[in-house]
């Protein structure tokens, strides 16, 4: 019983021990709690622990094995339980691990074969370096022996271009002699390719010989091949030559039989003779003389002898050319002697179509331009101007020349000619030719200007103003009853067609002007000649040389259509030679406006009046003409004694205005006077006695205006009565004057329109004077002097031109 319960109690000892090692480190409640850096100390001393005294895997497999077989059959004790507890765990554990354990003997198999192979791998490595080592001492020695021969290679080509080279530059030595006998083999034969092959190799030994010279026989050969090139050279001369010649003699011998036979195709016989034999013999030289001109900058010898072929070219040309040209400009100067504008027309196409062959035929034989081209065309062409020139200085008529002038710039200076090369001599030519007239041009205008304008004695008839534009009025009344009698018989609708027309063309000539002087047949015929000659003149002359003939004409002009009013004035009446000189310098002014010119001219005077001053001076300071010093007065009257230039514009158009303006006011003055002279003579009376008056003191001014014998009230009253009816019938006059002269509503309102200011200012100035010269009203009411606004209805009621003029004043 002790025993049960001394056994007892061990138990619950060891329950207990069990319990508080279970509670040791309970999360809960531990018996001795650690705190975190104590169970980092305890694992790190574990961890030392473990790595010192640990045992392998298989070591620990039978360890639990041993201590498996060592665990008691009974259980007598706590630790017996607690050791077969362990040896429980460790069983189950191995049971556990025993299904990795053949994976674990695999593992290590292969580990042993992986050593196994790679053992092999360092051997197979140290073979292939060692077979890496042979190769590339191999290939260090096949490298050697490959640049060894590529050194071999380059060697022998070396001495191969060597070779070459030498062969080459002995090669313009050694060609000599084969050039020389390649030369004496051709003969006459040198329009052919074997000629080309030594003419090759003789311009380039040539050139190699001059860029060589310091080789030791280089100049001596440099002298052999340019006398075997001169040879050559001479003989192809001599073959181009013979051949001009004899296709020349072929050329002549039948033109004289043409000639002499006057066969009726000669034009086309001839020029089959002048150019077709020369187009067929071209073939002959063509190649050869082409092969010189693209040498021809290589070598001077090649340019001297294509300048030599050219020359024995136009040598042969130009004798059958001269004698053809000269001969055919003869024979159109006598078949047009009196159509000088057929005559220039048909010598300068006739030359021009020469020139064009030559070119052509020209070009059969070379390629290239020359200058000798162009002097043998100017030779041609000088037959032209020696034919022509003569003719220009017997042409006297300024529409002849200007006709010329326009034939020589239009029809003969076109683009198409002026573009083409080889017509530069031509052009040269005509342009001459075209001076030429222009010259003469200039000096029969100025002729013209002298002989038919400054000098013109008019006649009765170009005098005859107004009736020459009465009885064209009445001519074109005549005509306009004529067409409205035969136009009687239309329809209604037809009149009322033709009424429209007629109101808007009766409005249109109202405002444009249709006086028979507007007629080119009405005009005075210096005004007429004037503006002809200018428009003529505009399109033949250049710019400023027109500027100057237009500025001389027009200041003629105006000074003969002064001179005709003048005359008109002294025949008539000064009215109508004022509105002859207006209507003629509108004409003037309003042709002159299409010419796209400046009508201003510089001229150039001197100025002596410094020259007589300077005279006096030297006169008065006789007695220090020979002092010396900076006053003697002979050194003063050459300084100050020279005349001087002066310059100034003289602009046509600005005259022809200040001239109309002068006119128009001296016409307006005229009209003004004719009709309320008397009027304003008086009241210039009146002024000069009130002025008078008004200078002298109370005491002397005794006598009134109105007392006065000149400033009664019935003699002012007589005046204005007689200037009223005065009015009446000279305003009508007038205006029928202007509608005569004028016939434009608008120049003759804007004429008109001072005139009748001018009466109203005459009737006002009368009223002021009565005001200021102390009339009274009995003398006032007797004189009746009319107000602005019963002369302005005055002059409207007696007005041609009512409505206008009533329009105007109510504006």
């Amino acid at each position: 019983m002790s025993r049960l319960q001394q056994e007892s109690v061990e138990n619950r000892k060891e329950h207990k021990i069990q319990e508080n090692i279970a509670k040791w480190q309970s999360v809960e409640d531990p018996l001795a709690p650690l705190s975190e850096q104590q169970l980092d100390v305890i694992y790190e001393l574990g961890d030392l622990v473990s790595n010192l005294y640990s045992k392998t895997e298989a070591d620990k497999i039978e360890e639990v094995t041993k201590k498996g077989n060592e665990v008691p059959d009974v259980i007598y004790k706590m630790q017996d339980f607690i050791k077969w507890t362990i040896a429980v765990e460790e069983d189950i554990k191995h049971e556990n691990l025993k299904r990795f354990q053949n994976y674990y003997e695999m593992l290590a198999q292969y580990q042993s074969k992986s050593k196994n192979l790679y053992d092999l791998s360092n051997n197979a490595l140290d073979s292939l370096n060692s077979l890496k080592e042979n190769y590339e001492s191999v290939t260090e020695k096949t490298n050697y022996l490959h640049d060894l021969s590529e050194q071999l290679m380059a060697n022998q080509r070396i001495l191969k271009e060597k070779k070459q080279l030498l062969n080459s530059k002995l090669q313009h030595f050694t060609n000599f002699n084969k050039c020389q006998e390649s030369i004496e083999r051709l003969g006459n034969r040198v329009n052919t390719e074997d000629c080309t092959n030594v003419l090759d190799k003789i311009d380039e030994s040539v050139t190699y010989l001059n860029a060589h010279l310091h080789y030791k026989e280089s100049r001596i050969y440099k002298m052999k091949y340019e006398s075997l090139l001169n040879n050559i050279l001479n003989k192809i001369y001599d073959y181009v030559n013979n051949i001009l010649i004899e296709t020349t003699k072929q050329v002549i011998e039948p033109d004289l039989k043409i000639q002499t036979s006057n066969a009726p195709n000669f034009v086309d016989s001839a020029f089959s003779l002048y150019y077709g034999k020369f187009q067929s013999v071209s073939s002959k030289v063509k190649f050869v003389l082409n092969n010189l001109e693209d040498r021809e900058d290589k070598n001077e010898q090649y340019k001297n002898v294509l300048s030599d072929c050219k020359k024995s070219f136009f040598a042969q040309r130009l004798p059958i050319l001269n004698v053809a040209v000269g001969k055919a400009l003869n024979e159109l100067k006598e078949k047009y002697q009196k159509d000088h504008s057929a005559l220039f027309r048909s010598c300068s196409l006739f030359t021009l179509k020469v020139c064009q062959d030559e070119a052509t035929c020209y070009s059969y034989f070379f390629s290239k331009q020359s200058s000798q081209l162009n002097d043998y065309l100017g030779t041609l062409c000088q037959h032209l101007y020696d034919t022509l020139r003569p003719n220009l200085i017997t042409i006297n008529h300024i529409e002849v020349l200007c006709e010329l002038c326009g034939i020589l710039r239009t029809e003969l200076l076109n683009e198409k000619v002026m573009d083409m090369y080889q017509l530069g001599k031509y052009v040269e030519v005509i342009r001459q030719l075209w001076q030429d007239v222009e010259e003469r041009l200039v000096f029969r205008t100025n002729v013209f200007f002298q002989h038919d304008l400054l000098n013109y004695k008019p006649s009765p008839g170009d005098l005859a103003y107004p009736e020459k534009l009465e009885q064209m009025e009445c001519i074109a009344v005549e005509l306009k009853e004529r067409s409205d009698s035969r136009s009687s018989v239309v329809s209604l609708e037809s009149q009322e067609v033709a009424h429209i027309n007629a109101a808007e063309m009766a409005h249109f000539r109202s405002y444009t002007g249709n006086s028979p002087a507007d007629l080119h047949g009405m005009w005075y015929p210096t005004v007429k000649r004037t503006l002809v000659c200018l428009s003529r003149l505009y399109f033949c002359l250049d710019r400023n040389t027109f500027q100057g003939l237009a500025q001389e004409a027009l200041v003629i002009c105006i000074e003969t259509v002064q001179a005709a009013a003048s005359l008109i004035s002294a025949r008539k009446t000064k009215v109508d030679g004022f509105l002859f000189q207006i209507k003629h310098l509108l004409i003037i002014r309003e042709q002159i406006a299409p010419f796209q010119v400046d009508f201003t001219v510089k001229e150039t005077t001197l100025d002596f009046s410094t020259v007589q001053k300077a005279a006096m001076d030297l006169i008065s300071h006789r007695n220090k003409i020979f002092t010396f010093g900076s006053h003697n007065a002979l050194l003063e009257f050459l300084l100050e004694g020279t005349p001087k230039v002066k310059e100034y514009l003289v602009d046509s158009r600005k005259e022809i205005d200040k001239q109309l303006k002068h006119s128009c006011e001296t016409f307006i003055l005229l009209a003004t006077h004719i009709l309320v002279g008397s009027i304003l003579q008086w009241a210039q009376l009146s002024e000069n006695y009130l002025q008078t008056l008004g200078k002298l003191d109370e005491a002397s001014q005794d006598v009134s205006l109105p007392k006065k014998e000149f400033a009664t009230a019935q003699l002012l009253s007589t005046t204005i009565n007689e200037v009223q009816k005065n009015i009446k019938t000279k305003i009508p006059e007038i205006q029928r004057s202007m509608q005569l002269y004028l016939a434009n509503r608008e120049t003759e309102f804007i004429l008109f329109r001072p005139i009748k200011n001018n009466v109203i200012n005459a009737f006002m100035q009368v009223d002021q004077i009565l005001l200021r010269g102390g009339y009274s009203d009995e003398d006032q009411l007797l004189v009746g002097c009319p107000s602005p606004e019963q002369v302005n209805i005055l002059i409207c009621s007696v007005s041609l031109t009512t409505g206008q003029d009533t329009k105007t004043v109510t504006v």
